[in-house]
């Protein structure tokens, strides 16, 4: 399904919309260039419910399904027929037919539930950002490089076609050197902005409500929290968490960067105001030392501007879109026409024929010289379904995956700093990359 102008959520859904057959025949364990990596779900809901079809796309094999909303369990089970439940996840993470686990849980749960099946000797695809605060990320880590087990973050972003050929030209010095990423994401509606519709029958009884608060403090239910967990901090982690780590992947992937050096926010919440806690606008600068990022999210446009990321270099920029990369080459004019116009004839004479064999003058040669020319590469596919395959090769052969424990843990701390700097009230948050902490200065 070519993917032309739809955007990640309209190409998923539509893929979702199928309904999934159901996986049949005998399939065994993961060897080296056969057999289909068995996994388990714990968290179903919109995102787990994607990837649970985008998976099974990619030849993975669903052996369980875990969430705490009834609902969101008959619907895996529409997905494929007979698919086994339930509403713990040790159950999942504890089954020996299962290779892999697809953590897609609320923020919240991320690290718990990852360490946990880490530790039982499961690798796993874990929903970004990777975790709800910077030492559990940390935390994640450790416990990977200690089992030795793999852990892919999915901001697919890094799988995207775009994004490699967007790497492609980079790594061939098509723009330069990059002294500024300028990332956005905008977003027109009420569904973008988490206001999801809650089910009619939510209550404690279809939902396990004390399970599902696990570390974040003790409330009377409300489901609201529930299925909207991305307004509140006890269970999320805002835009940042939600749709930086998008647009920072895609900048520490292409320009090779880990962690910035420093971060500063702003935002606040401007129309969804009462049902939230998270901001609607949030703005950050980024340094990286050797370059800036810009980042600027807005919930409350009623333009549909999806996500753009832009490599600024002083030979062209780079922009990558979730549909497309374009490569837009400078071809540098040293423009002196317009100020000369303010010199005596004389000396505006003797500069211009001293010049008229420059290529870069417009007072020369510059209009003769070879121009390169604009270029774009329409991407086919989402990313996602190449996401699980490169994961489940990464299984069979052990090798790292592209998106690795490391690198996840890279966007997660920048994602987080942004964060930090918005709830300090715009203080710069600096990353102390020896003591492994972000720290607020005023």
């Amino acid at each position: 399904m070519p993917l032309e102008n739809a955007s990640r959520r309209t190409f998923l859904a539509a893929s979702l919309a199928g309904g999934g057959a159901a996986l049949s025949g005998a399939q065994t364990a993961p060897k080296a260039g056969a057999g289909a990596v068995r996994l388990g779900i714990v968290g179903a809901g919109i995102r787990g419910l994607e990837l649970m079809q985008a998976s099974m796309n990619a030849g993975g094999r669903i052996m369980a399904v875990c969430d705490l909303y009834d609902g969101h369990l008959r619907r895996a089970r529409e997905i494929q027929a007979n698919t086994p439940t339930t509403r713990n996840y040790k159950e999942v993470i504890s089954r020996g037919d299962i290779d892999a686990v697809i953590v897609a849980t609320s923020d919240h749960w991320h690290s718990t539930v990852a360490i946990a099946a880490m530790k039982a000797g499961k690798d796993v695809y874990c929903e970004k950002p990777m975790a709800h605060t910077i030492p559990e990320a940390l935390e994640m880590v450790r416990v990977s490089n200690e089992t030795g087990r793999l852990l892919q973050v999915g901001s697919q972003s890094v799988s995207m076609e775009s994004t490699a050929k967007g790497k492609q030209w980079y790594d061939a010095g098509a723009i330069g050197t990059v002294f500024m990423a300028q990332c956005s994401i905008y977003r027109a509606n009420a569904i973008g902005a988490w206001r999801y519709p809650v089910p009619p029958d939510a209550s404690p009884k279809t939902i396990d409500w004390d399970q599902y608060l696990g570390n974040a403090p003790k409330r009377p239910f409300n489901a609201q929290r529930f299925f909207q967990f991305r307004n509140w901090w006890d269970y999320g982690t805002g835009i940042a968490g939600d749709e930086y780590v998008h647009l920072l992947s895609r900048v520490h992937y292409v320009l090779g960067v880990r962690y910035p050096l420093s971060a500063v926010a702003n935002g606040g919440i401007y129309k969804w105001t009462g049902d939230r806690e998270v901001p609607d606008i949030h703005n950050t600068l980024y340094d990286y030392g050797k370059f800036q990022a810009q980042v600027s999210a807005n919930l409350v446009s009623n333009w549909e501007g999806g996500e753009i990321v832009r490599f600024m270099g002083d030979k062209g920029t780079i922009e990558l879109t979730e549909e497309s990369a374009r490569l837009v080459p400078y071809n540098p004019v040293e423009e002196y026409s317009y100020p000369l116009e303010s010199w005596p004839k004389d000396t505006k004479d003797g500069f211009t024929a001293a010049h008229k064999n420059d290529p870069l003058a417009d007072i020369g040669t510059a209009a003769r010289q070879p121009q390169r020319k604009e270029e774009t590469f329409k991407q086919q596919r989402e990313g996602t379904e190449d996401h699980f395959k490169h994961l489940f090769e990464c299984i069979r052969t052990r090798k790292q995956p592209v998106e690795n424990v490391e690198f996840g843990c890279g966007t997660a701390v920048a994602c987080h700093m942004a964060n930090l700097s918005y709830r300090q009230k715009g203080q710069r948050v600096v990353w102390d990359a020896g003591k492994q902490q972000a720290t607020a200065k005023a």
